[in-house]
């Protein structure tokens, strides 16, 4: 479908962002396994607030899926792991300018991002789903019709519900997730386009029962990134990837945090292999 290749590009204001901020601010100097080592510290980007990736727990601990990624590649590498938060805005940036040695901050694989930084092979899936109230019989694109959808601005979800909703689906779109989600909660519209994580964190705030999963649009691959040029560090974390898959660890990782079990992923985080995956018509 058309509005795949849409999806691939990633949403256009974030494209034109990582764009924009290496033509600005240049790349800093490629990042190897050696210089990391010698540091004695792995700067690791990581989102901070989005729950199960990153976040604080009650006692006020980073934890999460990214977070204790970051910590297993840190003793892997026999050095000390530095979180340092970034934002889906700026965390392209700090790779960059040198911030950060990594990023492993729920960065998903799209195409224009592969011009910008260089993708070791995936870690996790992450899957664009449609949310809505449990019960409504709605399984795809073509049940959407007299049906108030509300989406992040400029997001995959967006981009594609543009490009399949069928004539009479309301489209109501929302500055971030956040907003999203409080529109479905407050009654605002009927169903919301968020990624499948979101769904436990709405049970959370509304209440078990009341909101579930309708469809999956499409499978996401989230990976480490690094500087373009630090192709010997990008082999070393694909090495590494690869190793916690056939011990297992990843996938009881991805079943602590995620729950169920960890999908068929590309070996490579390069080229049109590793980009989404249209999982709905």
């Amino acid at each position: 479908m058309k509005w795949v290749e849409s999806f691939r590009r990633t949403a256009v204001a974030s494209a034109m962002f990582v764009l924009a901020t290496s033509a600005v601010v240049g790349a800093a100097a490629a990042q190897t396994v050696d210089s990391i080592k010698k540091g004695g510290v792995l700067k690791i980007g990581s989102q901070v607030s989005q729950v199960p990736w990153g976040f604080s727990d009650a006692s006020g601990k980073l934890t999460g899926f990214d977070i204790e990624l970051g910590e297993m590649l840190a003793k892997d590498l026999g050095v000390k792991a530095e979180v340092t938060p970034v934002t889906s805005s700026n965390r392209v940036a700090a790779l960059l300018t040198g911030q950060v040695d990594v990023l492993a901050a729920v960065m998903g694989i799209f195409a224009d991002r592969q011009k910008v930084v260089l993708f070791a092979r995936p870690y996790t899936t992450n899957d664009t789903i449609y949310i809505g109230k449990v019960g409504a019989d709605i399984k795809g694109w073509n049940d959407l019709k007299g049906v108030r959808v509300g989406v992040p601005r400029g997001t995959p979800q967006d981009i594609a519900i543009t490009k399949a909703a069928p004539a009479g689906a309301t489209i109501q779109r929302f500055d971030d997730d956040a907003a999203t989600v409080q529109a479905l909660i407050a009654g605002q519209v009927d169903m919301i386009g968020g990624a499948a994580t979101q769904v436990p964190n709405i049970a959370q705030v509304a209440g078990p029962g009341k909101f579930e999963q309708k469809f999956v649009v499409a499978r996401a691959y989230n990976a480490f990134a690094v500087r373009p040029a630090s192709r010997e560090w990008a082999g070393y974390l694909s090495d590494f990837v690869a190793r916690k898959l056939a011990s297992g660890e990843l996938p009881a990782l991805y079943k602590k945090w995620i729950g169920g079990e960890l999908a068929q992923m590309p070996t490579t985080g390069e080229g049109e292999a590793a980009l989404p995956i249209s999982v709905v018509q």
